[in-house]
Parts: structure tokens; sequence; C-alpha cells
């Protein structure tokens, strides 16, 4: 067991598993703690001195959904600053944002721009929050039903729309709402089709 292994160990004794959690990068791809203490050890050897097993592949763990979307999904669009997994707020702070600009919503420079005219870094970074093309310059309005990802239908379809609807353009009754009027749910589905505050 490294040192490393040990002292996490020791700090979720005593202060709570969630604790120990702040020596591992906090990104939603990161592997558990408990299979890197485990992978840590040479040759799979137990604690107890049994023979050693195959090592299992380490589970990814399963990103959690608010209103059936991770955030990533939903551009991180609906969560603080100080909930933000890592890579998340370095991408932020690649394009602009602090803490304040960010838990404002403030409106910056990059919001002007066209996905074409985002540097290779600014493209990167809105990337990893969960931006493409498509949902940064028209919000999956030019596509088909059936090229949508099915994310994107699962929320289009939670606003109103289905396939009909969709392909032949027309508004649903949430469509006619302002921004202050929409349920969290209904904001989740709209940051997953590329709006906010400021483009709807």
């Amino acid at each position: 067991m490294t040192i490393l292994s040990q002292t996490i160990e020791k700090v979720s004794n005593c202060c709570g598993a969630g604790l120990g959690k702040i020596f591992h990068k906090d990104d939603e791809d990161d592997v558990p703690a408990a299979a890197t203490a485990a992978s840590s050890k040479p040759n799979g050897s137990k604690p107890n001195g049994s023979k050693p097993t195959a090592a299992a592949a380490p589970a990814k763990p399963a990103s959690k959904k608010t209103h059936g979307f991770t955030d990533k999904e939903a551009k991180y669009e609906d969560v603080p600053w100080s909930k933000l997994p890592l890579s998340a707020r370095k991408a932020a702070k690649a394009i602009g944002f602090d803490e304040k600009q960010w838990d404002d919503k403030e409106w910056l420079e990059i919001d002007d721009k066209h996905w074409e005219d985002l540097t290779d870094e600014e493209k990167t970074a809105c990337e990893t929050l969960g931006w493409d093309a498509n949902s940064w310059d028209e919000k999956y309005e030019d596509q088909a039903w059936e090229d949508l990802p099915e994310n994107v239908k699962k929320a289009a379809e939670k606003l109103g729309w289905n396939q009909e609807n969709w392909d032949e353009d027309w508004d649903t009754p949430t469509w006619e709402k302002e921004w202050e009027q929409f349920t969290d749910e209904e904001k989740r589905c709209l940051h997953v089709l590329g709006y906010y505050v400021h483009t709807w």
C-alpha cells in the first residue's frame, strides 16, 4: 500500500469516505478510489496474504443524471462552480469564466463567436463542457429528427416535440415561454439542446 493510499484510507476512516476523495481528481470519468487503491497493490495481492486473483477491470462510475441527463449533456449550465468537476472548471477558465461569472451566468466574449471562429483551444474547452458545433451554433434546429443524438431527442420530446413536428419545424407551447417560466426540468432539457438564459 502506498503512502497516498494509506493516507486516503486513514482520512476516510476518520472523517468519512467523502473526505478521502479530495486526493483524487473529481472528473466524471475517473476510476473510483477503491479501484485505484486495489490496482496499486503488486500482482493483485490481498492484505490478508491470500492468493492473488486476477484484477478486475476498473468500473467506470455511473454519471449522475438530473431530470434524465448528465451534467455534461446539459453543458454544465445548471451546475454551480463549486460542484463542477475539475476538467469542467479548467475548461470554463480556458474560455474566460471565473467563479463569479459562471455562477452569475454572465455573457462572455466567446458567446458572440460562431463555432468555426473558435480557436482549437476554445473548441476543446467547449467540447469538455459538452458543446459541439450543432449545439453551439444551430441548437440542432437544422437537423432531421432521425439524425439527432438520442439524448437530444429525449430532451426535445420532454419539451413537446416529436418526429413530425420537429421535422416540419412546428413550434410547441414551450416555444412561447420566457426563460423564467420554465421548470428546472425544462431548463435542463433546453440546456441539452444548447439553449441557456442568454440564447433563449
